[in-house]
């Protein structure tokens, strides 16, 4: 199954990919992992990114310049796998921009001693330039995001519309899955006193709640991500792939999507420290993320103290039993998987 699902439309393989099996012994658990960790062609991703730029083609067509667009997610990391290859487009409202007020007035404030003399010129300026928005941001978001309903539903044969926070569109030509999420741009003061793209903010639109929800930095945590591949010897993203698959295959063994998402597991594999795996071989990384899994189910603390790679959020941290649950699967499949290396390894032997 990974075999395929790793290759799904029969590209070539990327030379490199072949040497990481140079002196390793042809095993199915040693190929499972490399086949796990490696990820998909990078033909597929391009394929992929085409059909983002086909669907936001399509509503800039309608929207002009109201709209700003940018990508997020798995993609722009190349952490993706096939089994889970949507590709997350933000569309951010130009008409208005939320900032955090309070936080600003406090780094201008009692928390000016936290930056410096750059950074405060930057903060004030932010502070001289604010006017307060004289229209309802939430009517805009809502139209928006009705707009771009009625202009995906119109030219393509199937789009979701009822989800939340995303609209869905299955594209066929070519064969991919693009969410259009609706946003409004949010000013951290992180942002305000570095003035560095990467650090700005989202806050999403919700259609249930007929609201935007708290700040995200999701370009942020791109370029963190990005930064710790590098940092580990470009092993970093193999992890977070492998995990992937792990919980793709364990929910199609449960015969159920595990709760455990690819959020989170970005967020178990950047809270490993980088010194205890920067020179590993990949086949030993395994035995690295069993270690930090029974960490996380064993210690409540360890588990209750995890965020987001942002750091806007507990991963677990009541978050319910079910995703522990699901948590202890990952954790035994990996366990069996590491035992397998090691029995197979000695066959061959």
């Amino acid at each position: 199954r990974v075999r395929k699902s790793s290759n799904p439309e029969g590209l070539g393989y990327n030379r490199v990919l072949l040497n990481e099996s140079l002196n390793v012994p042809y095993t199915d658990a040693n190929e499972y992992v490399k086949l796990s960790m490696w990820g998909v062609p990078s033909e597929y991703t391009n394929i992929s990114e085409k059909a983002a730029d086909m669907v936001i083609a399509t509503l800039k067509r309608s929207h002009g310049s109201e709209v700003d667009f940018r990508r997020q997610g798995s993609i722009m990391t190349n952490t993706h796998i096939w089994n889970e290859n949507d590709v997350d487009i933000v569309q951010i409202t130009s008409k208005s921009t939320s900032l955090d007020r309070t936080g600003l007035e406090k780094a201008l404030g009692s928390e000016k001693y936290r930056y410096d003399g750059v950074e405060l010129m930057n903060l004030q300026k932010h502070k001289d330039n604010f006017s307060q928005y004289s229209g309802d941001q939430t009517s805009d978001l809502r139209s928006l995001r009705i707009k771009s309903e009625i202009v995906l539903v119109d030219n393509y044969s199937e789009v979701i519309i009822d989800k939340p926070k995303a609209i869905c569109v299955k594209m066929q030509n070519p064969k991919r899955n693009i969410d259009v999420v609706t946003a409004v741009d949010y000013k951290a003061v992180q942002y305000m006193a570095s003035n560095k793209e990467y650090k700005r903010g989202i806050q999403v639109y919700d259609k249930d709640l007929d609201d935007k929800l708290p700040a995200e930095f999701p370009f942020w945590s791109i370029k963190l991500i990005n930064d710790r591949h590098i940092e580990s010897g470009r092993r970093f993203k193999k992890i977070i792939r492998f995990l992937k698959n792990v919980k793709f295959d364990c929910g199609q063994i449960e015969d159920r999507k595990l709760t455990v998402s690819s959020f989170d597991i970005n967020a178990i594999c950047y809270s490993i420290s980088v010194s205890k795996y920067q020179y590993l071989h990949y086949l030993e990384l395994v035995a690295v993320l069993a270690l930090k899994l029974h960490e996380l189910v064993d210690n409540k603390y360890v588990r209750d103290s995890l965020k987001s790679i942002d750091e806007q959020e507990h991963i677990f941290l009541n978050k319910g039993n079910e995703k522990v649950e699901d948590l202890v699967i990952i954790r035994d499949f990996v366990d069996e998987l590491l035992e397998s290396i090691a029995f197979q390894n000695r066959l061959v032997g």
